[in-house]
């Protein structure tokens, strides 16, 4: 008897021990790497002094960082410099020895190559009339980036992305008919690209799904992270049988039937809330259908 107890109770401690690393494993995040962007042949020289990859690299890793989906691990040339310099320390007499330990710095599951496909950045004026030294301006800009997705693992590039963002502001009357757009315009061009950077990654690895129905009103699994405001309107697709490629046996995802629009009314940090558009709608919502902006 005794040791039947014994052996219930071995059992038990080990679907235990298999659930808790069946958790652990699930709860795993993705690591990812951002190289800095390499700059195309067709940017032209003149413009490239005003592009500073240091400040779009920061912001593409600050994007993936606010999914709170992946873990980052920084490529930055500064950066490596300095950890490399801190595992050197660490090994000198002088340390205590678990500053820094060499060889623990983590592999990356997908790296991420970006590259400036296109980049303008400059400010037009004209004369005003019958007034000396006195010019309309106004400031434009453009930033077009190309990027592949690799898989570390296998080496393949598992997805190409591709985003654009500019801006042009308000002619303004100036002094003199010189210069070029103040540098926060371009922290804001970095910060739109890498905000669609992610969100498309994102879209790709983890895409918003329905997650709650109740009435008119919609839940989805994506809050702050989603790119998401309010009174965006999003496409809802049914996600319906597997599709498979009869030669080489890869699943291509799953067929879709449109079903109609929401509203997005409220974003919480960790999910959002969207409304039905009743005369958009084309078939009924339920729990797992896929979200996708227009």
């Amino acid at each position: 008897m005794k040791c039947k107890r014994t052996l219930c109770r071995l059992t038990v401690y080990l679907l235990i021990s298999v659930l808790t690393v069946q958790v652990c494993w699930a709860a795993e995040k993705s690591t990812v790497a951002i190289r800095e962007a390499r700059v195309a042949e067709n940017v032209s020289e003149s413009v490239r002094k005003y592009l500073d990859l240091d400040k779009l690299l920061a912001e593409m890793e600050a994007s993936f960082l606010a999914t709170r989906k992946f873990k980052v691990v920084t490529r930055n040339k500064a950066s490596m410099e300095a950890i490399l310099d801190e595992q050197k320390f660490a090994d000198s007499e002088v340390a205590a020895g678990d500053s820094a330990e060499s060889g623990n710095m983590q592999n990356a599951d997908y790296l991420i190559l970006p590259e400036v496909y296109r980049f303008a950045f400059y400010a037009s004026t004209n004369k005003v009339p019958n007034l000396q030294n006195k010019y309309f301006r106004r400031d434009h800009g453009t930033l077009e980036i190309n990027t592949q997705i690799v898989d570390t693992t296998t080496g393949q590039v598992t997805a190409t992305f591709y985003m654009k963002d500019s801006f042009s502001t308000q002619e303004r009357m100036v002094n003199g008919g010189g210069g070029v757009p103040n540098t926060k315009h371009f922290s804001d061009l970095a910060k739109g690209v890498s905000a669609q950077m992610a969100d498309q990654f994102l879209a790709m690895v983890f895409p918003v799904e329905v997650i709650s129905v109740k009435g008119e009103t919609v839940y989805l699994n994506r809050g702050q992270d989603g790119g998401f405001k309010k009174g965006d309107v999003l496409n809802v697709y049914f996600k319906g049988e597997a599709l498979i490629d009869p030669h080489t046996g890869e699943q291509l995802g799953s067929a879709e039937e449109y079903i109609g629009k929401i509203t997005v009314d409220r974003i919480n940090p960790k999910f959002t809330i969207a409304k039905a558009v009743k005369d958009k709608l084309e078939g009924e919502l339920s729990v797992g259908c896929i979200v996708r902006k227009p």
